[in-house]
């Protein structure tokens, strides 16, 4: 019996291979899932743990989490510590080499864009609220840093798999070559936005509003992952009035209905935007999300 016992927990603690050329893909978010599967095809088998409907920043690490990651050969996460409060210990718990610090099997996709922005200058302190301190990690909102990831993933996965590169190659070209054409729509149709005064319930939007040219004026939150006080509250919605703010973006997950409150006491309203592939009905790709996100930015600002 003793010497099943750890039979059992040897072939639990071990990473499973991949079957054939198929690599196992394990991403942290909806978009980044997505953004393999354009790329890998048929050669990846793609998982990812946070839900398009979920906040990435708090997401509950389930042991079932901790066994899909023990079998990956592969793990694409958005790093700059968006994750900091889960990934790590699902790492540990799982006890996967392939997925060490420094190893080709760990690809942080936040550092591959060609602009951070919201970089501190100084030291930060937690009192200041959920801020990064390597940068706002939202990077995926603006699309062009979409093509970035992707080519970072493909060029990761040739790594993994010399055998399909050119296939790799192949659909990252397509992929590019698309999105480079519906950016150049998205930018047209944008045009009633730029310069627009917004604002925002939480710091997640500031890619998509200087992809956009829109001017953000202000947070619901006066310290990002804090309810705000009354006191700022009543400031914001002067504001809103003042400088005639044609909307509130939110997430599906989160402060819909302080973001509504708000918009209705500053005279104007909150459009409720989905965060991540999946969140809502028709996106379930990376290009269906941005998207959907346009169509109803330029609904609330009709």
């Amino acid at each position: 019996m003793r010497t099943l016992i750890v039979i059992a927990l040897v072939v639990l603690l071990t990473p499973v291979a991949s079957n054939g050329a198929e690599l196992r893909v394990v991403t942290t978010l909806s978009d980044l899932a997505s953004l393999a599967e354009e790329v890998g095809g048929d050669r990846v088998e793609v998982t990812a743990l946070c839900k398009g409907y979920q906040d990435p920043h708090y997401l509950e690490p389930k042991p079932s989490y901790a066994r899909t990651l023990r079998k990956a050969d592969l793990l694409v996460y958005v790093g700059l510590e968006l994750e900091v409060g889960w990934l790590p210990p699902l790492l540990e718990t799982a006890h996967n080499p392939k997925l060490r610090p420094e190893s080709p099997g760990l690809l942080e996709a936040g550092v591959v864009v060609g602009r951070l922005l919201e970089v501190p200058e100084h030291e930060i302190d937690r009192s200041e609220g959920d801020l990064h301190p390597f940068g706002n990690p939202h990077v995926l909102f603006d699309p062009r840093n979409g093509i970035a990831v992707a080519e970072a993933i493909a060029h990761r996965l040739a790594e993994l798999d010399p055998a399909g590169t050119e296939f790799y190659v192949t659909r990252t070209t397509v992929f590019r070559e698309r999105m480079l054409r519906r950016i150049t729509d998205w930018e047209k149709r944008a045009a009633p936005l730029r310069g627009r005064p917004v604002a925002a319930y939480h710091k997640e939007w500031e890619y998509l509003v200087d992809w956009l040219d829109m001017e953000l004026v202000g947070y619901v939150e006066n310290r990002p992952g804090i309810p705000p006080s009354p006191r700022h509250v009543k400031a914001f919605t002067d504001l809103l009035r003042s400088r005639d703010v044609g909307f509130i973006m939110v997430s599906t997950f989160a402060g819909v209905d302080a973001a509504e409150k708000v918009a209705n006491r500053g005279g104007t309203r909150a459009v409720v935007l989905p965060a991540g592939v999946g969140a809502v009905d028709d996106t379930d790709s990376y290009e269906r999300l941005i998207d959907t996100i346009l169509s109803r930015l330029l609904e609330a600002a009709s």
